[in-house]
């Protein structure tokens, strides 16, 4: 088994990206989770990674959760100043357009669950466009609003009449939390490969648990779409170290894990 930077490194270079990768999804699709994945993917090829967070659905949880997290191992991190850091307001407007005016490095943005999320989008939209962007939409086929072709259709349409932008590709990261099986990743990939032959979209990935991953290489060997191990960094609000229950953002579980992501 090849070590999980090889391995990230070997899934990024499947495809070709643009300066800038937007991720949504539905609230609960894990969309910010793959931010976060992608993040340490690109980081792998030796990439310098931005990360902007412009979620203004739900700033509890997002990336300003591991924001410090993520600086310590070297990815710089667009959030709000520290005062307006738990609002739900995209203010890092300025700094969007510094990274995309930058000659080098990836730009992620994590834009907030649902349509309404995707209203983030239209103050970087030109610049976006001019600079090259490509829009995933994350989908758990298991959520109710993406559970069918024509849910997923909706969403797609109505990210792009709120944002302005177009979506380029989809990624399934359909799973039951911890009652995924293979079946249910299977499944649930199958759903979403239907829809992007509706949507006339590419599947990137599929996610799967990590310990799920070596079953996961075979059963879709033979298929177009590629398995990628997500790991998680975010904390639910009723799980230990959370921020809810402690009154504060939670560093030490996803400074852990990334710790532990970084040094493999």
């Amino acid at each position: 088994m090849i070590e999980n930077r090889e391995r990230f490194a070997a899934l990024i270079k499947k495809h070709r990206w643009p300066k800038a990768v937007a991720v949504t999804g539905a609230l609960g699709s894990g969309k910010t989770e793959w931010v976060l994945n992608l993040a340490l993917g690109f980081s792998s090829i030796g990439e310098k990674v931005t990360i902007a967070d412009v979620d203004i659905i739900n700033p509890y949880f997002c990336v300003r959760q591991v924001s410090d997290t993520l600086e310590n191992q070297g990815f710089k991190v667009l959030t709000a100043p520290d005062k307006a850091k738990w609002i739900d307001m995209p203010l890092v407007t300025a700094e969007v357009d510094w990274a995309l005016s930058e000659p080098d490095g990836r730009l992620l943005l994590d834009v907030g669950g649902d349509a309404e999320g995707a209203l983030a989008l239209k103050k970087y939209r030109d610049r976006m466009i001019s600079a090259g962007y490509l829009l995933i939409l994350v989908v758990n086929s298991y959520r109710p609003m993406t559970s069918t072709v024509e849910g997923i259709s909706t969403m797609r349409r109505r990210m792009e009449e709120i944002g302005g932008l177009k979506v380029g590709a989809i990624l399934s990261n359909s799973h039951l939390m911890s009652e995924t099986t293979m079946d249910t990743v299977t499944e649930g990939l199958k759903l979403v490969e239907a829809a992007g032959k509706e949507l006339e979209l590419p599947v990137l990935y599929a996610g799967v648990p990590p310990h799920l991953y070596g079953e996961a290489e075979s059963h879709l060997s033979t298929g177009e779409v590629s398995p990628w191990p997500v790991s998680r960094y975010m904390l639910l609000p009723w799980e230990k170290g959370a921020m809810w229950s402690t009154g504060l953002p939670s560093k030490n579980h996803g400074a852990r894990i990334l710790r532990q992501e970084a040094a493999k």
